[in-house]
């Protein structure tokens, strides 16, 4: 069996500079450390920052001392401010691409034009988004949503940063042509756009992909649905104990992607089990 593992699988850019922020606070601090939620959305990382110090909890709001470190995602606008005037101590990993989002959504929206914000409306990084925005704003989940829209004259268009590139395109599109004037923010990372159309070309000629991530990494999803567009036997796990013997049966070559959250050894492990069957 050929095992072909993807060049562009495993931690991205923001997640990298967001767990070593995270390692590097607590290693220099005396007091209690946390992420409110989890600092990227892959349950094996979160325990390992857990193991070094690094705890998640729900509501920042119940901790009495310590330091708050911001997730990836992002937190909603003003939340730092607020953290700091309970006398928390604050450090800022948020994704310097989501930043950039934040900005533009806030610059455009102070400029008066509606902005539509693309992606999950659950997602932790949407809900950061849309607090930047004045409330002429509207989230917009996938494009049966998009078609029901009838923009007002000036619009901007921006998406969650790991949101399907192809998908966004045709409802920025859509969006554009109903509008007078839009401007359609290129938000979507590069490290997500990279992942996608490499899992494109390798998924056409797999017999078997595997994907290995979170179940609640809205990246590591998108992966799982390209592939098994165009490989019905698309496996997304979070573990190698997910996965079962008699799937690969009759593979002769499998692909292997992960999500920008997943750890490098939850990867190895991955390719280990494959290659002892």
């Amino acid at each position: 069996m050929e095992i072909i593992l993807a060049k562009t699988s495993g931690f991205c850019m923001g997640v990298k500079r967001a767990m070593q922020i995270a390692l590097d606070t607590a290693g220099k601090s005396t007091q209690p450390v946390y992420t409110c939620g989890p600092l990227i959305h892959n349950p094996q990382a979160v325990a390992y920052l857990k193991d070094n110090g690094v705890d998640s909890v729900a509501d920042w709001q119940n901790i009495k001392e310590g330091t708050i470190i911001i997730r990836a995602h992002g937190m909603p606008n003003g939340s730092i401010e607020k953290m700091k005037s309970h006398g928390l101590g604050v450090v800022d990993a948020t994704c310097p691409h989501v930043v950039t989002s934040q900005r533009q959504i806030r610059k455009y929206s102070e400029e008066g034009y509606f902005v539509y914000i693309i992606g999950d409306p659950h997602h932790p990084e949407i809900l950061s988004l849309q607090s930047f925005a004045t409330d002429n704003h509207s989230l917009i989940a996938n494009y049966a949503e998009a078609e029901a829209e009838m923009p007002p004259a000036k619009i901007m268009i921006i998406a969650q940063t790991t949101y399907n590139a192809v998908e966004f395109n045709k409802i920025a599109q859509l969006l554009k042509s109903r509008a007078q004037t839009a401007i359609i923010c290129d938000s979507i990372c590069q490290a997500t756009s990279e992942r996608q159309e490499e899992i494109k070309q390798l998924a056409a000629e797999a017999d078997a992909v595997v994907i290995v991530g979170g179940k609640d990494s809205a990246n590591t999803r998108r992966l799982a649905e390209i592939a098994q567009s165009l490989c019905p036997r698309t496996y997304h796990v979070e573990t190698d104990e997910e996965l079962i013997d008699k799937d690969f049966a009759s593979i002769n070559r499998v692909v292997i992607s992960a999500g920008a959250s997943t750890p490098d050894f939850i990867t190895q492990r991955v390719i280990n089990y494959l290659k002892s069957l």
